[in-house]
């Protein structure tokens, strides 16, 4: 990273693959949602954008790749910095 972000947040991005079936990916989509550190937009065709705000979302993953409605949990991008990090940038390897 180039450049320091005044906050910390461990965030991942997905982009999940839902069934054909539309009743059943409503569903998924809906249990999805309600999970509280994940957010979820507007799915395009099956495809449905989520957030997942957790410094490990591997048990998230896991568990979105497990319901019923779910074909492909594609992973767009995983924060990879950690709280000291942010707390001690002198540490960091990157120029600045």
């Amino acid at each position: 990273m180039s450049q320091q972000r005044p906050w910390y947040t461990a965030l991942s991005s997905l982009v999940v693959t839902l069934v054909d079936d539309r009743e059943i990916a409503t569903r998924t989509t809906q249990s999805i949602a309600a999970h509280p550190a994940i957010s979820v937009e507007t799915a395009i065709g099956n495809y449905l954008p989520v957030a997942i705000e957790g410094a490990d979302a591997r048990p998230i993953h896991q568990w979105i790749e497990a319901l019923p409605g779910v074909r492909y949990v594609d992973v767009v991008f995983c924060s990879t910095e950690t709280t000291s990090d942010q707390l001690n940038p002198a540490s960091t390897p990157h120029e600045r």
